[in-house]
This record gives structure tokens, sequence and C-alpha cells, in this order.
């Protein structure tokens, strides 16, 4: 449902509205009542999602989602249709992930809890962020990082295997992104080439966490998940199997991928696949330095206890130099620091707080709306604005990928 947190009329005292149908009068910032005073733009923006003839026809349209402006289609799924947004204080570009609920089977709906549960869970500047999720009657949208260089898929099959560097450079920031993922006992479960997402100055993020679960200490898994040419053999031979090695496995894929400009095993048929990847020959071509073919060698080991670990990984010959082997990767905030005095802020944290003042929330607002996560607005427009402000700090000085037409978030 929509919910929103408006403070009336400046007076300190929040009114939360939380429904799919227009709040009562009451419940909405009294626009005029205060000569003194102007309305945000916040208080402007929730009031004209309920009461403006254009917002709510726009909303009838499929053209409007809350207080994001919905444009071009990006993607479209089974269940979903990925539609780019604007965010409507902010004017920050966003993915909007579309699902209708009557089309969800069990499964899916499982699949999609777990997706926003993983999402939320992790903080990498590496791994696609979740903003927001808006439920209506009818649909659920998924309001993500919009990231616009396409897939790492599309560059790799458009312009051939990358060069050793290059390739470093990539893979060290998906390491880090499944590192942070293993370190919070959630498995992936899908990676591959079509779920890296490319930014601009070489940065990639990990997306589509639908396949993804949560995992205790040493506890086993049974369902097949996944691209197949991705699969670890144990998925093939094994009731069960661990999560972690898994993922490790479709890395080595992914890296074999990246430096060659084509698959390790090979196949016209899932049976081929089968039987190439139980069979576990790997021919490395010649132009591969040393260190990366004992990489790749290390990590696609057909026992899961004999497979390189992240921290073996990381800890390489081919990766020295890297963010990963030194361990200087950042954290992203997805939470606001209320209660602290501005002077004790990080610089991102004090602009965010700055910005969100002049669109109308307040620290109290802020405050009060923390336990709803990305089902509030007003933690979405944290989330949006902390984003860009350190999507701009944190950027590393390398070259720009071409801008693509991309999926830019997962599709279910």
């Amino acid at each position: 449902c929509f919910t929103y947190l408006v403070d009336a009329g400046g007076s300190g005292e929040e009114t939360c509205w939380s429904g799919d149908e227009m709040p009562p009068d009451q419940a909405l910032p009294p626009l005029l009542n205060n000569n003194t005073q102007q309305p945000s733009l916040y208080d402007k923006s929730v009031h004209n999602l309920h009461h403006d003839q254009k917002w709510q026809q726009e909303a009838t349209l499929g053209k409007r989602v809350a207080l994001y402006k919905v444009q071009g289609e990006l993607g479209r799924g089974n269940f979903s249709t990925v539609k780019l947004g604007v965010h409507e204080l902010t004017k920050e570009r966003v993915a909007i992930k579309i699902l209708d609920k009557s089309k969800l089977t069990p499964k899916a709906r499982k699949m999609l809890v777990r997706e926003i549960s993983s999402m939320e869970a992790v903080h990498h500047k590496n791994i696609i962020r979740l903003f927001e999720v808006v439920e209506t009657y009818s649909k659920l949208h998924l309001v993500m990082e919009y990231v616009s260089g396409g897939e790492l898929y599309q560059k790799l099959t458009s312009e051939g295997r990358m060069k050793e560097p290059d390739a470093k450079s990539t893979f060290a920031q998906i390491l880090s992104a499944v590192k942070h993922l293993h370190e919070r006992n959630i498995i992936h479960r899908d990676i591959k080439a079509e779920n890296v997402f490319c930014g601009t100055r070489g940065v990639v993020k990990l997306g589509d966490f639908g396949f993804s679960t949560r995992v205790a200490a040493n506890e086993d898994l049974r369902t097949f998940c996944g691209s197949p040419p991705y699969a670890a053999p144990e998925l093939f031979r094994d009731e069960s199997y661990s999560g972690r090695p898994v993922d490790i496995w479709a890395l080595g894929v992914l890296l074999f991928f990246m430096t060659t400009g084509h698959m390790p095993f090979p196949a016209d048929s899932i049976a081929g696949l089968k039987r190439s990847i139980l069979l576990g020959v790997i021919t490395a071509p010649a132009h591969l330095t040393l260190p990366c073919r004992t990489l790749i060698r290390g990590i696609l080991r057909q026992t899961p206890k004999d497979r390189f670990s992240v921290d073996q990984i990381a800890g390489s010959e081919w990766m020295q130099g890297t963010t990963v082997a030194e361990g200087t990767c950042e954290r992203w905030i997805t939470t606001p620091s209320v209660g602290t005095p501005t002077e004790k802020l990080s610089a991102e944290e004090k602009a965010a707080r700055e910005k969100l003042e002049s669109l109308g929330i307040t620290q109290n607002m802020l405050e009060n709306e923390m336990i709803q996560g990305a089902r509030s607005p007003v933690i979405a427009s944290y989330r949006i604005v902390i984003h860009r402000l350190q999507t701009v700090t944190q950027q590393p000085a390398v070259q720009p990928t071409k801008p693509q037409k991309s999926r830019a978030c997962c599709i279910l």
C-alpha cells in the first residue's frame, strides 16, 4: 500500500496514512493554512498525488507510481516489466520492476520475498540497491538503482573478451559483492554475466536476487537454481549441496567467459552440458597468463571442499593490486543516522541531511519512518539522496563504458 508521513503545517505533529485509497483530507499537508510558511516540495508532492487531476490520470495510465514518474520500458520477464522512472523530489533516475500480483505463482511469490529480503540485508557499492517497495491492490513495484551501461553479457558478446587488466578490475568488484553476500549468509545462486550490470567509469553491479536464499551455518540446499552453463557439478550429481561453493563455481565460469569470450564447457544440449561439466575438462587458451589460468583451475575444481574460497581467490597472485585483496571496499549507507549531531556525521550524511531538509523531509520524519525501511517513501528519498552522494565520492577513476540499453535490475 502507499504509505506517507506528513508534517502538518510544520507543527512537528506528524500524521501517517497508509492505504491503497486516497487518505482523508486531514491527513494531507494543509498547503494554504499559513501565510508565513510555504509548503515543502515533499508536502506538495504528497498533496498532488492525491488531489492533482494530472497526477491521478498518470497513475491510472501507469505513467506514475507513488512519487515516481514512469517513462520507457527497460526490459520484460515472465512475471514483470522493468521501466525507467524519475523520482519526483530528487529527479534521480530509477529502475522500477512492476509485477502483476494476480499472475504470480506461489513459487514466484516466494522468490520475490527472498529477493526483497536479500536486497534489504546488503549494503555494498557493487550490488544493485533497493530504494523502495510500493504495493497496491493489483501490483507490486520494486524501485531500484538504475544502471545505464547494459549487461556485462551484452558487452562481452558485442566487444569480445576483455583484456586481463580490465577483467581483473571487473572481477574484483563482483568478487567483493559475493564476499559481502556470503559474510551475511546470503547465497546468490544465479551469478552470470547477464546479472552483472555495467555502470559508468568501469563500475559494475551484481543484481537479480530472485534465486537468492539465506542459509544457516553448515546448512545444505536442495533446489536446483540458476543458469545451467554456470551450474556446479554437484547440482547435477548430488541430492543436496553447499551454497557458497556453488556461487564460487559460477564465479569461475564467469571469469573464464570474461577472459576468453566463450564458455568453459561448450555443449549443444543440456544433456551434453551436464556431461561436459561432470567431466570437468577445461582448455585454457594460450593467451591467458599463468596466474589467470591457475586461478580459474583453482575455482573450477570438481569437489566443492577443494574449490578456492572467496578469500583464496582474493589472495591469489592474479588478484593482487585489487581492492578486494587489499580489503579497502567502502560500505554503502542505507539507514539514516538519526539522533547524531550534525558535526559528527560523515560528509555524505551531512550533505544528505541538508538536501532532505530542503525537500521538506525532517530528521523527526526519518526517525519515525526508519522501521518501515523500503516501504517508506521518506526512507526511499534518503536512500536515493545518499546513493547519489556516495556514488560521486566513491567512483574509481577508470575509463567509462559505452552506454547501452539495460535491464538495469533483475527481471523475474
